[in-house]
């Protein structure tokens, strides 16, 4: 198991509140087995049907409307997936419209965002996580997707857009090798802050300059529908 599944199944296990749970783009199943051993009833989604089926799965294009009521899920997860799908804006759509009130939605991704792939990318025009010569594995028909990465700054406005409030954000591990970096990032920012008004830009300006953003590896986003 990858180290950010590991660190979403130590946060959610202590959720009081379980109940339905939709695990989209859930590959082979997997992370829903195990999803289902913390006590939550788990539905899996993807586009391509898995060899075995271990816990309930619906075949579904993240692309299109998704096949499910409103309000359904008390929780949605969508593990390292994001970065696979076209219509982003269609799909946080969707979430609001099948995720209940209060629900909660769990998004992972590869951080874009921290320090060392900034400095990447602008060494090599393209993102490390996400290099245009990729290797067409058998099997593997996701491969032959071009990715449409995300970073931090895409996910928070799709989520205030669609009535979510980030609750949590953290990181499955942290890049300390960059510390003074993030050390000198912080000092600007902070210098920066006191001319902050907007409380909505301060908001994004706090995670954007955060450990979780700057030295995190892959980031872990948790928000609530609060409308």
């Amino acid at each position: 198991m990858k180290q950010v599944h590991s660190t979403v199944l130590d946060i959610l296990k202590n959720n009081r509140v379980k109940g339905l749970l939709l695990d989209v783009a859930g590959g082979d199943g997997g992370f829903a087995v195990q999803l289902n051993q913390i006590g939550f009833k788990v539905v899996f989604c993807d586009m391509y049907p898995p060899s075995q089926v271990y816990t309930p799965f619906v075949q579904a294009d993240m692309n299109q409307r998704l096949p499910f009521q409103p309000e359904q899920f008390q929780t949605i997860t969508c593990m390292e997936s994001l970065q696979y799908f076209e219509n982003h804006k269609l799909l946080f759509r969707e979430f609001k419209r099948i995720i209940k009130k209060d629900g909660q939605l769990v998004l992972t991704m590869p951080n874009i965002l921290n320090i060392s792939s900034r400095i990447f990318f602008l060494n090599r025009g393209y993102f490390k996580y996400f290099k245009p010569f990729k290797k067409n594995q058998e099997g593997r028909e996701w491969d032959k997707i071009m990715y449409s990465p995300l970073s931090f700054v895409e996910i928070f406005q799709l989520l205030h857009g669609n009535g979510f409030q980030i609750e949590t954000l953290a990181a499955s591990q942290y890049r300390y090798s960059e510390l003074p970096m993030f050390l000198l990032y912080k000092g600007v920012y902070t210098l920066m802050s006191s001319a902050r008004g907007d409380t909505k830009k301060s908001e994004m300006l706090n995670f954007l300059y955060s450990k979780e953003i700057l030295l995190g590896d892959h980031i872990i986003v948790i928000a609530r529908k609060s409308i």
